[in-house]
């Protein structure tokens, strides 16, 4: 009597993988995106290893709108390598369209942290900020004396959940030296650091009031 055979692992094909890339960019310049869906799938299933197909499908599934699959695939690529720009701003992308704009702004600093001479990112902070504002309204400040900046961060950290890491590298960065060079490009950063921090202060007084309430 024969052995049952167990079944073939399937073998990957990073080359003809590859074809079906390519072929999908094609598809993507055209605006057929459906097409570029089906040769994505092909090219996944033949290299499941490669990240690069993940981000793409990611695009295009949001293209196709379907974020919360969109989401996914940027997910698996950012397993596959967690420092892959692209995948995390196909990631803040899908969080965004997801309606998850919160997190979505988390997901678009971290990368403007990591790649800051990616526009994309910097372009995402602005729009989740912006979309933040008009689902709840520009938070005004409550006018009494102003807190002590660093008190009791374990208190804010329940607040702005995990925003806060972000208030705090903003806070350190404007505390850095090299900023206080006369400088037009320092300028920039400055700025965009503070009120990033405005913003954020005004969400975390926010938060702290519905839970007040």
């Amino acid at each position: 009597m024969g052995r049952n055979k167990e079944p073939e692992q399937p073998v990957s094909n990073p080359v003809e993988a590859k074809k079906h890339r390519d072929e999908s960019i094609g598809h993507f310049k055209n605006g057929y995106y459906e097409r570029a869906l089906t040769s994505l799938n092909k090219a996944i299933e033949l290299a499941p290893e490669e990240k690069a197909a993940y981000v793409a499908r990611s695009r295009c599934y949001l293209l196709l709108g379907e974020p919360r699959a969109a989401l996914t695939d940027a997910e698996t690529a950012l397993k596959l390598d967690p420092k892959h720009a692209k995948a995390l701003l196909q990631k803040a992308e899908a969080l965004y369209y997801c309606g998850e704009f919160e997190m979505s702004l988390v997901h678009y600093h971290r990368g403007l942290r990591a790649r800051p001479d990616l526009s994309e990112f910097r372009l995402g902070v602005q729009k989740a900020q912006e979309a933040i504002e008009n689902t709840i309204g520009d938070v005004k400040p409550v006018k009494r004396p102003p807190p002590k900046r660093r008190s009791s961060s374990k208190s804010q950290r329940p607040v702005l959940g995990q925003l806060m890491s972000d208030k705090l590298y903003l806070e350190n960065l404007l505390k850095n030296p090299d900023l206080a060079i006369a400088d037009k490009k320092n300028d920039v950063v400055t700025k965009q650091a503070e009120e990033a921090i405005r913003f954020l202060e005004n969400r975390e007084e926010f938060w702290r009031q519905q839970q007040t309430c």
